[in-house]
């Protein structure tokens, strides 16, 4: 068997479940991982898993990368996607504390936002869920004041400009009109920070409601607000297929 190859600090710790590529990217800057009792800073470090000490805040790496775990969760309005932050009546890790793993959350959705959050601890597979150049779909519906126009749907598709950048082409098909609000539904291919309800807000309709309801090929199902479940094998795979991966 040959020897391990050395690979960069991120992915390491990406790859033992620490965070997502960008959190744990976040986690070096920030000067909280050591490696043979160095603090390192530099994102390109090249680390042995298998020979180097890495410590990250104070705990030294010992997770077993192989045991991968992705769960569903349905988040509930006010709940924040976070693992831990002090001013926060309720975090989507309360909702974890039974599980026996490391599991950070896959992309965030806002305080008001409600519907489907994916958990898990395989960094590789979060990065590529989340990195627009992959284009996994997400599916959302938005409550929205005011009627939108069939012209305002075609303009908010094409891709508008927000302070970032331009949007990337999307789905948005009317569900329902009153003359006080509009409820469509939303198929994005990226994700930007409170984007669709910095869109809408653009195009002088404010959102009254946002909720997630698909993520690549899975759906909420029957899943009530705070309620979780481990993904099958099955949804594993279609999952890791739609981000370009291999389950094993």
């Amino acid at each position: 068997m040959n020897a391990p190859k050395k690979e960069r600090l991120q992915v390491t710790l990406a790859r033992f479940g620490l965070a997502s590529r960008r959190g744990v990217v976040s986690m070096i800057e920030e000067g909280k991982v050591k490696v043979n009792g160095d603090v390192v800073r530099e994102k390109g470090f090249r680390v042995d898993a298998e020979k180097d000490e890495i410590v990250v805040d104070g705990e030294k790496l010992s997770s077993d990368p192989r045991e991968k775990a992705v769960y569903i969760f349905n988040k509930p309005k006010g709940v924040m996607t976070t693992l831990q932050d002090p001013h926060a009546e309720r975090a989507v890790a309360d909702f974890f504390k039974d599980v026996p793993l490391r599991l950070f959350p896959v992309g965030r959705l806002d305080r008001d936002t409600t519907g489907l959050l994916l958990m898990t601890n395989d960094g590789e597979l979060a990065f590529r869920l989340t990195h627009p150049k992959f284009g996994v779909k997400k599916n959302y519906r938005a409550k929205v004041k005011g009627v939108v126009t069939d012209d305002a749907v075609k303009k908010l598709e094409k891709g508008i400009l927000l302070e970032e950048g331009p949007t990337a082409p999307c789905r948005i098909r009317i569900e329902e009109k009153t003359p006080r609000e509009t409820t469509l539904s939303v198929e994005l291919h990226e994700g930007k920070k409170r984007q669709i309800r910095r869109m809408f807000e653009k195009m002088g309709h404010r959102v009254i409601a946002l909720e997630r309801l698909g993520y690549g090929p899975l759906t909420l199902g029957d899943l009530r607000f705070g309620q979780k479940k481990e993904l099958g094998p099955r949804e594993v795979k279609l999952l890791y297929a739609a981000a370009g991966l291999k389950s094993s």
